[in-house]
Formats: structure tokens, sequence, C-alpha cells
């Protein structure tokens, strides 16, 4: 009897042993092998810019994960994972208060109407004045990774069921819930909503964006900006993991497996569409989008158009996510804490500082013209000044056969075909489809970047 009941025990356990949740295996799939192509080296710059670390503050233990931070006047809001808030001069690093919370923070800090506000894994968001006090805290029906945003006293919050919630400031009572209908097999997003005009937007899975009406919380519309393609659930996730931008009347959202799009932002109607894709999301500068792919790349995309201006490849791999606009340049954070500075005229590398030796969180703020503050995985909050830009005396080196030596775009497609001394070479990645208009025959896994 023991043996037939053991023998249940070892089958069951091949068959019936532990699955993964649907969320793990596609971030699995798509970042599971993270550095089986190793990060692209760095290179020697002829310009650099004068950087400064202005101040740096430990803010308590931290999961690695990004949790974004609120500059107001002169102070800066921030958190870590382990429940942990700190107000701080932004000036001089020094800490107005501490809060110890002993929960698991999710989000980041949120704020207006004098308040800040956040959420926790246990399903809670909750609201504290600027002096550390907690004013009130709701239950909702879900974790919550996003950025909530504020206006007009009304607080807006999606849940990771893509549950949309909008809840009164003062009291912390739920306004309207809006249920947004998703594939069974979806990323783990941090998109923010973005508003505008009591127009709530944003981007789901399936490669959707929706406009949802901010007193009623009915949709205004919904349209796609690119198609799901492939036949399993993985291959045909094309989620919207960034948060949209608004430029008046035009509204731009870029998904992780298709298309970055163009739409009116009235009607929902595309303008018009460019095959890129980026999980990291897009700045904009009023001309140019400038949009981290998950390889590490970098484009400049013209807001008219959808052309192509430049792209700098130089930080492949290296988990560069969403760049920060500071002046003329955009600023990016790597994997082993360095802070690079890219021309936003042509893309080239003019500046890089190492002050950490971990992981650059996607939180990069702008203080300022001339100060950022980030966080590290660690949990140290830095503040950079950036200075003048100087040249550097670089000895001349010899061409190598490898050595690439321009860039040629196809004007239709956004394919890159880099010319070396002796053969031409196709950049291709897993997760960017390109066009070959003359290999029609290809399977899937050939229409890759």
């Amino acid at each position: 009897m023991k043996i037939v009941l053991l023998g249940v025990l070892f089958l069951s356990g091949c068959f019936f042993g532990p699955v993964q949740e649907l969320h793990d295996q596609i971030e699995e799939t798509y970042f599971g092998n993270d550095f089986t192509i190793p990060p692209t080296p760095l290179n020697d710059l002829k310009k650099n810019i004068d950087l400064e670390v202005i101040w740096k503050k430990s803010i308590g233990e931290h999961n690695g994960k990004n949790l974004d931070i609120f500059h107001s006047e002169d102070f800066l809001y921030v958190s870590t994972s382990d429940g942990t808030i700190k107000k701080l001069d932004s000036k001089t690093g020094d800490q107005i208060w501490q809060k110890d919370l002993k929960i698991n923070l999710t989000s980041g800090v949120a704020g207006g109407d004098g308040n800040i506000y956040f959420t926790s894994a246990d399903g809670f968001v909750w609201c504290m004045n600027i002096e550390g006090e907690l004013i009130w805290k709701t239950l909702l029906t879900g974790e919550v990774n996003s950025l909530p945003i504020v206006y007009d006293s009304k607080l807006v919050v999606k849940l990771n069921n893509y549950k949309i919630v909008q809840l009164n400031t003062n009291d912390g009572s739920i306004i309207w819930k809006y249920q947004a209908a998703i594939p069974p097999l979806t990323f783990r997003s941090e998109g923010k909503l973005v508003q505008s005009n009591n127009v709530v937007y944003l981007g789901l899975p399936g490669g959707k964006l929706i406009a949802i009406d901010g007193p009623t919380g009915g949709l205004v519309w919904e349209s796609n900006i690119s198609r799901a393609k492939g036949i399993t659930d993985i291959e045909r996730a094309n989620d919207i993991t960034s948060h949209p931008i608004i430029d008046g009347p035009v509204i731009y959202g870029v998904t992780t497996n298709g298309d970055m799009s163009a739409l009116d932002r009235r009607s929902g109607k595309t303008i018009w569409t460019r095959p890129i894709s980026s999980f990291h999301g897009m700045v904009f500068d009023g001309f140019n989008f400038f949009i981290t792919h998950d390889t590490g790349s970098i484009y400049s995309v013209n807001n008219d158009d959808g052309e192509i201006k430049w792209r700098q490849s130089g930080l492949k791999y290296r988990k560069i996510q969403r760049g920060t606009i500071v002046n003329d340049y955009i600023v990016f954070g790597d994997y082993e804490g360095y802070i690079h500075l890219l021309s936003i005229d042509d893309g080239s590398i003019i500046g890089r500082i190492k002050p950490k030796d971990s992981q650059i969180l996607n939180n990069i703020i702008k203080i300022d013209d001339s100060v950022i503050v980030f966080m590290a995985a660690d949990g140290d909050v830095v503040s950079l000044r950036i200075g003048e830009l100087t040249k550097i005396e670089v000895p001349i080196k010899s061409n190598s056969v490898n050595e690439k030596k321009h860039k040629i775009f196809n004007e239709k497609y956004t394919e890159e075909v880099e010319i070396s001394d002796e053969k031409e070479k196709v950049g291709r990645n897993k997760k960017h489809r390109v066009f070959d208009k003359n290999k029609k025959d290809k399977s899937i896994f050939d229409w890759l970047f």
C-alpha cells in the first residue's frame, strides 16, 4: 500500500508540479537570459561633461525594484520596499523626517494637493501629508505597481489586473471603477497613466491604448497601436508597458513587440505608425522622441512622421531604461552604476560617471537645469550636478575590419544596416521585429531585430 501511495505521489509530482504564474512565464522568456550576449564595453570619450556628486543618502533596505521619487519645491520624498519613507532637503540631502511603516511598498511616491500618495503589496493606497502624518488609506482589490496620478482633487490608480480606480483625495472614497479587458498573458507593468482635459489615458496589453472620461469613468475610445502576431500566447504578447506621451491634440504610445504610433487624442484615430518596440518607454523634448529599446539601443524619432533621426548602440545590453532630458542631453543609468549623458542632436555619448556600484533604477528626475537625483538598487539616493562640456584628447586608433563605418536606415522600416570593411551585417534581436521585403518565406523567428 505504501509503495502504491509513493508511486501516486511521484507521478503527481511529475505531472502536477509547480506551475509558473503567467507573468513569470513571459518575463522569463524575454528577460530570463540576461547577459547571454555580453554587455557592450564602454569606449573612451572624445568629449566629456563635468559631473559631480553633490550628496548621497542611504534610504533603507531595498529589494532592487524601481520606486518613483517625488520632488516638490526644495524637498524630495523617497521610499524603499521595506516601508521606509523619507523627506529630504533636495539641495543638501539632509533628512527632514522619516516614517517606518513596516509594509511592502510597490510603486514609490506620487504627490499633489499638498499630500503624498503610495501603494503597498497588500492592496492599500495610502495618503500622507507633507509633514509625515497619515491621512487615510483605502483597500483596493489588487496590487498596484504603477504610480498613481493626481489631478483636480482626484487620485487615479491602475491595478495589476488593469482595473482603473478613481478616488477622492480628501478622504480616499472610491468615485468610480473601470475594468479593462486583457488577454491571459501580460507583463507586470509600471506604465503610468496620463491625463489631460479630464480624460485619462493608459496603455493595455494587446497593443491597445484607451481614453477614459475623468468625471464618469466611461470609455471614450479604444485604439490598437499594434496588432498581436504569432501563435502562442507568449508570441502574441504585445503590451504597452510604458506611459503614453501627450503633445497637444496628439498622443503617442509604443508597444513591447510591435509599433510606435501617433493618435488623434479626441478620436483615437491613427496618424502614423512606425515599427519600433520598447519595454521601457520614451521621453520627449517637444520635437523628437528618445526611445529605449530593450536591448539598450537608443533611437531618436521625429514626432511629425516617425522618421528615425539617429540610433546609439553603444549601451546595448547594459540594462538601459527610460532616459531623462536635461538641457541638451539625455541621461541614462546602467546595471553597473554608470550614469551616461547622450547628445540630443546626434546621440553621441558625451558624459559618464560611476557614482554607484549597483543598478541605477528607472527613476532619474531633474531638479533644475544642472542637477539630477536618482536611486540605486541598493537603496542609496544620489544627487548629481551636470557641468560644462570639455574635450578629451584620445589617441587615434587604426580601423579594424569589424569597425562600423556608417549606418544606413531604410526610409520605410526601422532595420539598421551596418557597413564594415568586408561585409554587411544586419543587427537583429529576438524582441524587435524588422521586415525584409525580399524574404517573405521566413518564419516568425526570422523577423527579429
